[in-house]
């Protein structure tokens, strides 16, 4: 068994409900040949560094997934006539991959995705004012920096 990686660029234009479909359907695909989907990601909306079937932006998905060829031969041949696709790459990630330690990895994912974020800790730090300057000299010297003379007898007039 091996594991890869299929890249693939949709249509920016489609719907949230068209896009998890359209992730449904190559998973569904990954499962049906008897390969392992690990995960999916959504990297989101991105400008393309050229157009592609004259589109300028596209919706990048990442799919990693294990097993055999024919998983990625049939995985590739439905990309290929997919319209909603504009393009996609497949990179073979290891040659050799133990299926119990895909297992859990997956889990592993799993849980990070169920698990809600730490809760913000309520008591800030107070902030500390600033102090104001006492006498009006200081805030005058702040305001308008002085020249010292030898730097204005050096300059030239144009």
């Amino acid at each position: 068994m091996r594991r890869y990686e299929t890249i693939l660029i949709a249509h920016v234009d489609l719907s949230e409900d068209e896009l998890t479909k359209l992730i449904a359907r190559y998973e569904a695909i990954v499962t049906g040949q008897k390969g392992i989907p690990v995960k999916v990601e959504r990297w989101g909306k991105r400008k393309l560094a050229y157009l592609i079937r004259k589109q300028s932006r596209g919706f990048y998905i990442l799919i990693d997934y294990a097993g055999a060829s024919s998983v990625v031969n049939e995985l590739e041949r439905n990309l290929k006539i997919d319209d909603k696709v504009l393009k996609f790459m497949t990179v073979l990630k290891a040659e050799a991959v133990d299926p119990e330690a895909l297992r859990k990895e997956i889990a592993e994912a799993l849980q990070k995705k169920v698990e809600p974020p730490a809760p913000a800790p309520e008591t800030a730090p107070a902030a500390v004012a600033p102090e104001e300057p006492s006498t009006g000299e200081t805030e005058a010297a702040l305001a308008t920096p002085e020249k010292p003379e030898d730097e204005t007898k050096g300059e030239k007039q144009p």
